[in-house]
């Protein structure tokens, strides 16, 4: 075996070691979560714990940022030249069913993976950062650190996601949430005069023929929900309202897509003599695009430290606001199973309960080490760095 090849095994087990040793801080991050869930932009307790926790192990923590008051930069810098490589937080729970997506693990498997890689920092250079994201499941709140530009510094992004089975980083979709007010001119439904504009009417009209417009759009997931409809059936409304999640597996079509739902309800409107107002009610969330260089490195890392065994991607119709990410750094966004097969799925009361089992702990430690060792090798190996940049350039 080679010297060098000796070094990286070396630096390998000390960043396992350093890891299983401070498991307790991890199980301690995954167990307050689960039992004290917070929707997303008020996970107050979360961010606080996370972020005293940063502290203790040496890292500067930067709080409320980007307009996000539960948004947090952890940072540790060598002191000395080298890659930087970014760890994500998620931390935000579900309505009801709690840790239902599993980002209690989530954040315990990022904080011990830039613990870890932190360990060996000063022998090598660089730097370690972790973003602290507020509200995945709701507003997308890693949009607004991709423009505010934090990661315009970073070199690699590493992220790992609980799931019924393990598979390594893929796609998924983009996704834009338009809002439809319609404002017409009302009236007694009993007496209306002839200058009385239903915005309801024209509403449905659009519905309908949005309805009809998707056999002409294959491939488009597009659906949408009525969220006003006037007030009484005896008043004729002169304000109505619906929203749209539009899902496309690139920018490009999701910018095609979201332009002509939006020019079909327009000319709608102006035929049915009503204004109407066309906003983007939610962050525009883009398509994941993993960088596979890296996806192999922490696929060969991982299988060396678990069973489990990272099954092909596939394009999954969810979204997330990894995708922003990855679209401005090299990323990749792993799925580790925590569940045996056929287990309970994401989003369900089940998997809440699977994120706190001792099969999903041991996943969630490897996960972290496997994590920690990829950044390990981002930083010291510059051929690698130069491949990842040149796949994320094409």
């Amino acid at each position: 075996m080679k010297k060098a090849e000796l070094a990286l095994n070396d630096a390998k087990r000390e960043i396992e070691k350093y890891i299983l040793k401070n498991k307790e801080n991890m199980y301690r991050i995954r167990k307050e979560l689960f039992e004290n869930p917070e929707i997303g932009l008020k996970e107050n307790m979360a961010s606080e714990l996370l972020a005293a926790m940063f502290r203790e192990e040496g890292f500067s923590v930067i709080k409320g940022i980007y307009g996000l008051e539960t948004g947090f930069r952890a940072e540790y810098a060598s002191g000395s030249p080298g890659p930087s490589i970014a760890f994500i937080c998620e931390y935000d729970a579900l309505p009801e069913i709690g840790h239902a997506c599993g980002h209690n693990i989530i954040a315990a498997m990022s904080y011990g993976a830039a613990c870890g890689l932190k360990s060996v920092l000063d022998d090598i250079g660089g730097r370690v950062v972790v973003f602290g994201t507020p509200d995945e499941e709701r507003t997308s709140g890693k949009v607004n650190f991709v423009e505010a530009h934090a990661f315009d510094n970073i070199d690699a992004v590493i992220m790992c996601h609980p799931c019924t089975e393990s598979e390594e980083s893929g796609t998924t979709l983009g996704l834009g949430a338009l809002q439809f007010e319609f404002r017409g001119i009302s009236a007694h439904a009993a007496l209306p005069k002839e200058d009385c504009r239903n915005a309801l009417d024209a509403l449905v009209m659009s519905y309908l023929n949005i309805n009809n417009l998707k056999q002409y759009i294959p491939g488009a997931n597009i659906y949408g929900i009525i969220d006003n409809g006037g007030s009484r059936p005896n008043i004729i409304p002169d304000y109505a309202s619906m929203k749209y999640y539009i899902r496309a597996a690139s920018k490009k079509k999701l910018q095609e897509y979201m332009d002509r739902v939006a020019g079909c309800v327009r000319h709608t409107a102006r035929a049915s003599g009503v204004s109407v107002d066309v906003t983007e009610f939610e962050n525009r969330v883009e398509g994941l695009v993993t960088n596979h260089t890296l996806s192999d490195v922490f696929k060969e890392n991982y299988e060396k430290l678990t069973t489990l065994r990272l099954k092909k991607p596939e394009t999954y119709a969810a979204t997330s606001d990894i995708g922003n990410v990855s679209n401005v750094v090299p990323t990749i966004h792993s799925w580790i199973g925590i569940t045996s097969a056929g287990g309970p799925a994401l989003h369900n009361p089940e998997f809440t309960d699977a994120t706190m089992t001792d099969f999903a702990a041991g996943e969630m430690l490897s996960a972290a080490v496997a994590m920690a060792q990829t950044g390990y090798q981002v930083i010291t190996e510059p051929e690698l760095l130069q491949k990842i940049r040149l796949e994320f350039e094409k």
